[in-house]
């Protein structure tokens, strides 16, 4: 369709819905491809701007090239994989603004941006009708074929493709170099691989460093680095498979040679798939009817083989009524960032409903005549309530026919509403509910509703109280400069909320220029040289050294080589190059003569083309190079002349290690050295270098009161932290001195601030230890009374000072004991201030009173009580960084300024801040409201009522099926904790109930949905902006299941009543057991160290979290490690896999996920597709497992063991609520923790390893923490870990 967008008033717009020509639609895209793959002229906008281009589909490399008087560039290129929408005639880039523009030649493409939540946006314009008719039909068949994935390989080869348009070589009319491959690894694969290892790749695969690099190069190196070669050896090769002696369970010897014949195939997929068909396979993967390994490896990584079976159709009948699913549901649809000062737009709500969402939220506020929509009292823009409609009328069911629920939050007047009825009355038309259906007295069902759009809001009829957002009137609220005193002189532009008794004010301004965090890590300083110049990489290219201490390095070099090999030691061909300290751009070559005697040669260079060009400046017509590396390596090879004597150019002589000099490297320092040094100084920042044999160096800093340490790599005379590069050690520690290292997550920027000496660690006493020296106000404001963590592991006290705890149980009041390093103290249950290993802890996120109705929420970095304050304005001269500042002083607290640009904002702010401090008579929170009775009369099937404080049956009797409650996380918790808590289920199944974030998650984070939806919670509504765990959890169950349509009908144990979420015995259990064996093109930013996490994710009782150990290689790890979890009810469950790239900071950087219901789960060798945070398929990204389930009997111990513990749990939290328990209560609880585990030794020892298979050791090192030896072979544990708190106290009312 085309749709020409018209103005008809100052606060409406339409659009225009045209059919295309029918003559063009019905052209294949063969002929349609035939067009766009000639270069066609457009015109680019770019606002305001308009470029003349050319715009061309490559298929090759299947991305549109557009370019126009310059060179490809990686920014004039769209890959289609990635476009999302093609339109016509849009607003965005303001194309009604420009003139001379014809609407119906005017395209725009909606496209991905990776690990972005709003798409980019390509806007032109086509030089005639048919051909932007041609265009967009295209486009759109291009979405719907996956022509990218039309044979296999046909992903590699256009990856391969794309790499001379991503380095420009096709633009610069030249071919591929070596030096190309490090920037085409580190840029398109994030790999940063090490010069020697990418030599010794090149020399294995026979490419000589001086030839061109062809496509059929890139291959073999993808080939290469794509695919482990021990994923065939360890499975599938028999010559390896016998000789390794690896376990035959799981082996499938198909390779006695190099191929795999068709019987073979055959075989192999008669006991692993039955569904595929083995000449298809063949045919498809291979050719002559047989395959190679390569061909082969593709299969199983292949999304065919996918570990479970997309739904592409709606399987349910969906004639039930409308409380008997789940429903896919946003948060703030409109806001794309934080709750406070992000933008809205219309586009948010585009992706949400092209996701399959159901559910959308509109906030209405009235602003100057017109209805808009934004969150209230926050600094976020707004967008028109008209605009929002108009998508919501074109997108509400373009992804299924079946009923979206507008989630509508009213702030408008009574005239107001009464205009926003009409709005939806003209916009939608017969597409909005305007009187109940014949129902019978229950919700209807979504086929009644097919094509339904339903208005959820209050339905009032009187004056009623419209609650505020927050128990305190927001007065006045803005982003403004900040300064206290303890951070003198350091202005930092801050989100500021003013009520009518404090002050709330945020770490630091969301998009603030003057800070850069450890998330992007593009922080490099001036001197940090491009990835591009290899010679930067080598060891023999010195750093900026004079002249006279070039020459003292040189003769150190030459006395340090006598000592090692004795005086007649040759050293004729040793060399180093130095940038030249008299001529900037050229350099200088040092070299050993045969004499032993130091000599240089200066290297010229100059521009041929626009290129530099090198050569040695002693020959007239010598070779000149586009690089230094390749000046080296050519005289590596071929001698240049010395006064007639040649001489090749041999070993490097290192640039001595300045660095060992300096206070803050410690050499050969254990981790245990460095924490004690750090604790002897109480300030964040503070840090030390240490380096450990096989010269493998970290960065160890104290950051909010713990201890962080990160991996620095060495390449050549690079120093590299993440994906920035430094000219030296020094040069890295001084560029973090004056920039932030590391982001907490409470937006604490971290600096290197204090240096630490090499002090004798056996000085350090416990004196030394409790000194505090220094404590700034985020520390104190960290300081909450009772820090809780979570255990993640058993562990049997061995005295009775050492707490005895299961994994899942909440520890509170943990403090570190810094006289026993490793252990900390605590309490859990009736046992206080006891002796627990720390490493056995995750922190907790414990409910934070404070921050409850406070504004800003977690990202408040503290408040000013207004009480008895004293504002003051400050001339002009006082401060002349801050020409314009109010000072505040509250009694016995320190002084706080405020600055501001322009003095009639600060004279506003001092106005608001001197009426604050006067005593007034506090206001009703909230105002009347009296509902428009044309509008109340759209609520139909959605009336919110204010929810109760406790769901009683009484209650539920007497609300009415077209009623719902509307509660927050924290509501719905206290819900699930009463003995009640099965009204829940009950009210559920009567009504629609939904469930919001609670307020204080001001930077748009997403709570856990599980709970929510295992009490039968319809509409849990989530923030789609934010790529988290949650959000993840939601892709799998509904973007997965049920054709993706935005409803999922729940278990038939929940509709009937009988279903239980605290019960822990279910007939269907079942045990997996997954074998990570490998993954590929895993790239990732940080760390190269990807490990896989695989975690169930259901009820309370259904626990399970495995991880595999960190793997040396990134694009493509080999794990080989069997982990086994248990599912008490699949029916509920998901099973998740999360890859991860470990660094030292202890914050693992998200490389994937795939998450989906257990249910669907396949078994056999299955390949795991990895998925973006935003759900968005990551290119050829995927995981090998093997899987194994099996179903558990009623008498498996396995089920007396969990009933065990959670009977510990719960006797644990009983008890913790006493004031003084009883001796008998102790004495019992000891009884059963005894019970449990000798009851796990005895299945550990004796059933399991019996009953269930074993896993390869693989050649690993055995971790204690998780596995157990059993006669020479690697137990495999079966996870119990709890991801969530203990049973709430209704579940052990027997103690009572």
């Amino acid at each position: 369709m085309i749709f020409n967008k018209k103005k008809r008033s100052n606060t409406t717009t339409t659009l225009e819905v045209c059919e295309l020509d029918p003559d063009i639609c019905v052209l294949s895209l063969e002929e349609c491809l035939k067009f766009v793959t000639k270069a066609q002229n457009i015109i680019h906008f770019t606002s305001p701007h308009r470029k003349q281009k050319e715009l061309r589909l490559d298929l090759d490399s299947y991305q549109l090239i557009f370019k126009g008087g310059g060179s490809i560039s990686k920014q004039d290129v769209i890959q289609c994989e990635r476009i999302k929408e093609v339109r016509y005639a849009t607003e965005c880039f303001g194309l009604l603004k420009l003139e001379d523009v014809q609407l119906e030649l005017c395209i725009t493409i909606k496209f991905k941006i990776p690990n972005a939540f709003l798409w980019g946006t390509f806007s032109f314009e086509a030089f005639d009708e048919e051909a932007a008719q041609r265009w967009v039909h295209t486009l759109r068949l291009l979405q719907r074929s996956n022509l990218h994935k039309r044979y296999p390989g046909r992903e590699k080869e256009i990856f391969i493709n794309r790499v001379p348009y991503f380095l420009q070589v096709a633009a610069d009319n030249r071919e591929m170099e070596v030096k190309d491959l490090k920037v085409f690894l580190c840029n398109m694969c994030n790999y940063n691989i090490d010069t020697v290892d990418l030599n010794d790749i090149m020399e294995e695969l026979n490419i000589d460093e001086s030839s061109p690099i062809s496509l059929d190069h890139l291959r073999s190196i993808y080939d290469k680095l794509a695919y482990n070669p021990k994923v065939v050896s360890e499975y599938f090769d028999s010559k390896s498979i016998e000789e390794n002696g690896s376990d035959k369970s799981r082996s499938f010897p198909l390779f006695s040679e190099d191929t795999v014949t068709s019987s073979e195939m055959a075989e192999f997929l008669e006991l692993h798939d039955s569904t595929l068909s083995p000449p298809n396979i063949i045919n498809k993967y291979g050719c002559n009817e047989e395959m190679t390994r390569e061909q082969f490896l593709e299969f199983l990584y292949s999304d065919e083989n996918s570990i479970f079976e997309r739904s592409t159709k709606v399987e349910d009948l969906m004639d039930s009524p409308m409380c008997h699913y789940w429903v896919a549901s946003s948060h703030n649809t409109f806001l794309t960032g934080n709750q406070l000062k992000s933008k809205s737009s219309v586009e948010a709500y585009v992706q949400a409903l092209l996701s399959g969402c159901k559910c959308i939220e509109l906030d209405l506020w009235e602003r100057q005549g017109t209805i808009m929509i934004l969150h209230g009292y926050t600094l976020t823009s707004m967008v028109e309530a008209d605009e929002v409609l108009a998508v919501i009328d074109m997108y509400a069911f373009r992804v299924s026919p079946y009923p979206v629920i507008l989630s509508v939050e009213n702030h408008l007047g009574n005239s107001m509403q009464e205009k926003f009825a009409k709005m939806l009355k003209e916009r939608f038309k017969d597409k909005l509910l305007t009187a109940p259906l014949n129902d019978g007295g229950v919700l209807p069902s979504p086929v009644m509703l097919m094509n339904k759009i339903i208005i959820k809001d209050k339905k009032r009829m009187k004056d009623e109280l419209e609650p505020s957002h927050y128990n305190q009137d927001i007065v006045k609220n803005g982003e403004i400069y900040f300064e206290t005193a303890l951070h003198a002189n350091d202005w930092t532009k801050r989100m500021v909320f003013m009520t009518t008794d404090f002050l709330y004010y945020s770490y630091f301004s969301q998009d603030a220029d003057d800070y850069r965090t450890l998330a992007n890590f593009s922080t490099e300083s001036e001197n940090t040289p491009r990835i591009t110049d290899l010679h930067h990489s080598e060891p023999w290219f010195w750093g900026t050294v004079d002249p006279q201490a070039a020459t003292h390095y040189v003769s150190e070099y030459i006395v340090n080589m006598k000592k090692q090999n004795g005086n007649d030691v040759k050293l004729t061909g040793d060399f180093a190059i130095r940038p030249s300290s008299q001529f900037p751009g050229e350099n200088v070559l040092i070299f050993l003569d045969c004499n032993n005697s130091p000599k240089k040669i200066k290297i010229k260079s100059r521009s041929e083309e626009g290129h530099p060009r090198y050569s040695i400046e002693e020959y007239v017509d010598a070779p000149t190079f586009d690089t230094l590396y390749a000046l080296v390596k050519h005289y590596q090879r071929i001698p240049f002349s010395v006064k007639g004597v040649p001489l090749i150019l041999r070993n490097s002589i290192e640039e001595p290690r300045n660095f060992e000099k300096e206070i803050w490297f410690h050499y050969n320092a254990s981790l245990e050295d460095s924490e004690k040094r750090l604790a002897c100084v109480k300030r964040d920042g503070a840090f030390l270098v240490r380096e450990q044999p096989d010269n493998n160096f970290r960065l160890v800093f104290r950051c909010s009161g713990a201890i962080k340490q990160c991996r620095l790599r060495q390449d050549g005379r690079l120093w590299i932290i993440g994906k920035s590069h430094f000219d030296g050690l020094t040069k890295l520690v001084e560029y973090y001195k004056k920039y932030p290292l590391y982001c907490t997550r409470n937006n604490q920027q971290i600096k290197l601030t204090e240096p630490v000496k090499k002090i004798p660690v056996d000085d350090v006493n416990i004196s030394t230890y409790l000194t505090t020296s220094y404590i700034t106000c985020e520390d104190i404001k960290s300081q909450k009374p009772q820090e809780a963590y979570i255990a993640t592991e058993d562990y049997k006290g061995k005295s009775d000072g050492e707490m005895t705890f299961l994994e899942g149980a909440i520890l509170k009041n943990v403090e570190r004991d810094h006289i026993h390093l490793g252990w900390c103290i605590g309490d859990y249950g009736p046992r206080k201030q006891r002796y627990i290993p720390y490493k056995l802890l995750q922190p907790y996120e414990w409910e934070d009173e404070e921050n409850k109705d406070n504004p800003l929420g977690n990202m408040c970095a503290g408040m000013i009580q207004l009480k008895n304050s004293i504002p003051r304005i400050h001339k002009v001269s006082d401060d002349p960084c801050k020409p314009h500042f109010i000072s505040i002083r509250c009694e016995g607290k320190e002084e706080y300024r405020l600055g501001f640009d322009h003095y009639e904002t600060m004279e506003a702010w001092f106005f608001a801040l001197s009426n604050a401090k006067k005593p007034k008579q506090r206001s009703l929170k909230g105002s009347k409201l009296k509902q428009n009775p044309v509008y109340a009369n759209l609520v139909i099937y959605a009336q919110s009522k204010p929810a109760p404080n406790e769901l009683t049956d009484d209650h539920i009797q007497h609300i009415s099926y077209k009623e719902m409650h509307s509660v927050d996380e924290n509501k719905l918790l206290t819900y699930t904790k009463k003995p009640t808590y099965l009204n829940v289920i009950k009210c559920t199944n009567k009504c629609m109930l939904r469930v919001y974030p609670k307020g204080t998650r001001t930077a748009s984070s997403n709570f856990d949905p599980l709970t929510s939806w295992n009490y039968g919670c319809q509409l849990v509504a989530l923030n789609y902006q934010t790529p988290d765990k949650p959000m993840q959890l939601n892709f799998g169950k509904f973007s997965l299941c049920n054709g993706g349509c935005g409803y999922v009908r729940k278990p038939e144990d929940m509709i009937s009543g009988q279903f239980d979420p605290s019960k822990d015995t279910f007939p269907n259990s079942i045990a997996l057991f997954i074998t990570v064996i490998s993954g590929r093109m895993l790239s990732s930013e940080e760390g190269n160290l990807p490990k896989v996490k695989i975690s169930l994710e259901g009820l309370d009782c259904d626990p399970g979290e495995e991880v595999t150990r960190p793997s040396k290689s990134s694009l493509a790890p080999f794990w080989n490690e069997k982990l086994g979890l248990l599912s008490l009810n699949p029916d509920m469950a998901m099973i998740r896999f999360e890859v991860t790239d470990s660094n030292d900071f202890g914050d693992d950087k998200f490389i994937g996920h795939c998450t989906f219901p257990v249910k669907m789960l396949k078994t056999g060798f299955r390949s795991v597709p990895l998925f973006d945070g935003y759900g968005d398929r990551i290119p050829m990204a995927s995981l090998l497992v093997y899987t194994e389930k099996e179903k558990l009997k009623p008498d498996d111990p396995e089920r007396e063991l969990h009933r065990i513990r959670r009977e510990i749990l719960q006797l644990n939290e009983y008890l913790s609520e006493l004031t003084a328990p009883t001796q008998y209560d102790i004495d019992r609880l000891s009884a059963i923790e005894n019970k449990y585990f000798t009851l796990k030794d005895k299945i550990k020892l004796d059933d399991i390893a019996n009953r269930y298979q074993y896993a390869s050791d693989g050649n690993n090192t055995l971790d204690d923490g998780n596995r157990t030896l059993s006669r020479g072979k690697t137990y495999v544990k079966i996870s119990m870990r709890r991801k969530k708190p203990p049973l709430p106290p209704r579940a052990v009312s027997s103690y009572t």
